[in-house]
């Protein structure tokens, strides 16, 4: 799921500001998080203008809400299994 939190960064700023014994030891967290931010709203489209400024993945866990039976391994091999059969559709396999 594509998030665009544009208008978000300072909740980004707050959250990170959490971390701050890590950020203040030299892990520049905060300016890492909002790089790499940017750079996914740079990149998702790269033959059109971008429509955000900052875009961050997310993965829908709701099937592993609604079925206690479905392991955290079986929906991840689920989801990998969807993206090669798109990844070999697109490339023409």
């Amino acid at each position: 799921v594509v998030l665009d939190v544009s208008d978000r960064a300072n909740i980004s700023a707050s959250l990170s500001g959490v971390f701050d014994s890590q950020i203040s030891g030299g892990k520049r967290y905060d300016d890492a998080v909002m790089g790499r931010r940017r750079a996914h709203a740079t990149f998702f489209e790269s033959h059109a203008v971008d429509a955000a400024t900052l875009l961050t993945f997310a993965m829908d866990l709701t099937p592993l809400a609604q079925d206690d039976k479905l392991s955290i391994a079986d929906y991840v091999a689920m989801l990998i299994d969807e993206l090669k059969a798109d990844v070999i559709k697109r490339v023409g396999g």
